[in-house]
């Protein structure tokens, strides 16, 4: 059996596979919509409230915001520089278009790697600092943020794969190089006039 262009069976599988329910389920049409669209505005509301959580002080999952953000703003860059040191790949509703049930919009631009995916997992690890709690539901949410865009036909399997991928890396090398990240931490402390914990593992979040 032969595949699109520039992808290989397990792609093809696995996004009919994920992609056939679309538009015949509005439960999961409207969750893979939201989730797709919107990660960014998401995890932005999520760090929002993590950042402005009372009460006013340093806190671990502060800390974790600042590693979470770095994380995918590295994990974003990587991927820029690989989408530009690879073919061009071309979206499943670009190569499927009868076949393929596409719910957003979309340029068509190269599907690889996933910037979604890749961003996401990035957030998910840094917050890993705050508890395992906090980075359980993140990376669920990565997660489910990769399923979506592979689910409204904006990206193959593999794309969200690697971009996962990516992030995850890049979020355990941020967390494992954080003391060179104290500058920032103390910098946004100060800007923001958070108050000092005398005994930071005594109870802080």
């Amino acid at each position: 059996m032969s595949h699109p262009q520039g992808v290989n069976g397990f792609d093809v599988h696995v996004e009919h596979f994920i992609n056939a329910p679309a538009g015949h389920s509005a439960f999961l049409d409207l969750l893979g919509v939201v989730l797709a669209k919107f990660a960014p505005e998401i995890w932005a509301l999520i760090f929002l409230v993590m950042w402005f959580w009372p009460p006013w002080r340093q806190t671990r999952a502060r800390r974790a915001v600042i590693y979470a953000v770095v994380s995918g703003v590295v994990a974003l860059a990587i991927n820029v520089i690989v989408s530009h040191v690879t073919p061009y790949r071309a979206r499943p509703f670009v190569l499927e278009p009868h076949i393929v049930h596409q719910l957003i919009t979309h340029p068509r631009d190269t599907s690889f790697p996933s910037d979604h995916a890749a961003g996401s997992f990035g957030f998910a690890v840094g917050l890993l600092f705050a508890g395992l709690s906090d980075g359980l539901w993140a990376l669920l949410l990565a997660l489910a943020v990769a399923w979506a865009r592979v689910y409204v036909g904006v990206h193959w399997p593999t794309d969200v794969l690697f971009g996962g991928l990516v992030g995850v890396v890049s979020g355990f090398a941020v967390l494992a190089s954080r003391r060179r990240l104290e500058w920032l931490v103390q910098w946004l402390f100060k800007m923001f006039r958070m108050r000092r914990i005398r005994r930071p593992h005594a109870g802080t979040r």
